[in-house]
């Protein structure tokens, strides 16, 4: 089967499939959720993950004035509750932020945390991530909604699968073994 060539002189060092080790670019989407770390925990714990480039990425969803989420009766925007839950979504983040790295120290894995505040769905998002950064695979939790939940909010992990050119690992939140 195909192999990846390095023009190295040295031979490198190669991880089942013949992926060089170096060459191994990981994005995992986090969102808080117990999904996205059971997604961290997959990858993290997989052979090889060590050598892997681990991109931890984040899609803040900021409030938004159009949903009228933010609207007074009269109509009028509420400036001061944006500003509020602007904020609290950037603490948020910021926790995710540091918790995920500690969590990347110890484990000795190498990763850095990207946060996207872009107006797109967070599915977008990573789609988009994933194809600028040119990860070689994408992970994503999933909460596991049912059939008519998932059709009325959607599914960023199946956003993911139906729009990315990368290969998806969906990690399901419940398995076998729960």
């Amino acid at each position: 089967m195909g192999s990846y060539l390095s023009s190295a002189s040295a031979p490198e060092r190669m991880l089942e499939g013949g992926v060089p080790a170096s060459e191994r670019r990981v994005l995992i989407a986090l969102d808080g959720s117990p999904g996205a770390q059971k997604a961290f925990n997959f990858w993290a714990n997989a052979p090889g993950s060590r050598n892997d480039e681990l991109i931890l990425f984040s899609s803040l969803e900021m409030p938004n004035v159009l949903t009228g989420l933010l609207l007074l009766p009269s109509g009028t925007f509420e400036y001061d509750e944006y500003d509020k839950r602007f904020r609290a979504v950037r603490r948020r983040a910021e926790q995710l932020r540091q918790s995920m790295l500690v969590e990347c120290r110890q484990r000795g894995l190498r990763c850095k945390f990207i946060t996207s505040s872009d107006s797109s769905s967070p599915g977008a998002a990573i789609v988009e991530a994933a194809k600028r950064m040119g990860v070689n695979v994408v992970v994503v939790g999933c909460r596991g909604n049912n059939g008519i939940r998932r059709s009325i909010l959607g599914s960023v992990s199946d956003y993911v699968l139906q729009h990315s050119a990368r290969p998806i690992v969906v990690v399901p939140t419940k398995t076998d073994s729960d």
